[in-house]
């Protein structure tokens, strides 16, 4: 949302556009307190990641700080987007950004073609456990909005076992892991000749900060290009 200049720390794995002088103070989880103040931050925005003594920490050094939780669908994460803009005075730029993310969303539903039966979709976002798409997630959505049918909608969490993947069958399998990570378990599931998904040579690598962490606008993205993926023959 163009705020990038007021960025004075952040994690290990925060992707920043160009050169940047902004220190790594972090990792998902563990936040190293002493070199974060020592950046006089005025804000500090963390996730359900973080641990809560950590932003109690933060607190009682009046600290100002906000914590968002895992979206549990677009709309919220649309949500979370507008309410940082207003912390970081860009509410008009974040309230635009997302209001033609919906609309690239709209379009990118609006193009899945009726079929007689829903796709069968995994979505591997783990490998060592395997780990999958749950419902009441963002990612969840990413299958709604394209049509299609989440073989693990059944489950509480995403743990699941490669053998129940293998009887649920899916007709298309997303793998969606970090670095080269993703083609080996791509590979991995090539093997199994029987897969639907490999009969229908319907495996596919995606971006995970475009799937796993997006703005509203690289959900849209992503969308469209699963959706892309899915149908074409």
């Amino acid at each position: 949302m163009g705020a990038g200049d007021l960025l004075v720390g952040c994690t290990s794995f925060c992707t920043l556009e160009g050169n940047s002088n902004v220190q790594v103070i972090a990792s998902a989880v563990q936040v190293n307190i002493e070199k974060a103040l020592l950046l006089k931050p005025d804000l500090v925005v963390a996730n359900s990641l973080t641990k809560p003594e950590t932003l109690d920490m933060f607190r009682k050094l009046s600290v100002e700080t906000v914590c968002y939780p895992y979206p549990k669908s677009f709309d919220q994460l649309c949500l979370h987007f507008v309410e940082l803009g207003k912390k970081v005075g860009k509410e008009s730029e974040a309230i635009r950004i997302t209001e033609e993310a919906k609309k690239q969303v709209q379009t990118a539903r609006s193009s899945v073609p009726s079929t007689k039966t829903k796709p069968k979709v995994f979505y591997q976002i783990g490998a060592n456990p395997l780990f999958t798409v749950a419902p009441n997630t963002f990612m969840q959505d990413f299958i709604d909005f394209a049509g299609c049918e989440n073989i693990a909608s059944d489950l509480k969490i995403g743990s699941i076992t490669r053998e129940s993947v293998l009887v649920r069958n899916p007709d298309v399998i997303f793998v969606i892991l970090m670095g080269s990570i993703s083609a080996e378990e791509k590979t991995k599931w090539e093997q199994y000749k029987s897969l639907s998904a490999v009969k229908n040579k319907k495996i596919f690598v995606m971006d995970s900060e475009r799937t796993c962490s997006p703005t509203p606008l690289q959900f849209a993205d992503g969308l469209r290009e699963m959706i892309q993926t899915i149908y074409s023959k």
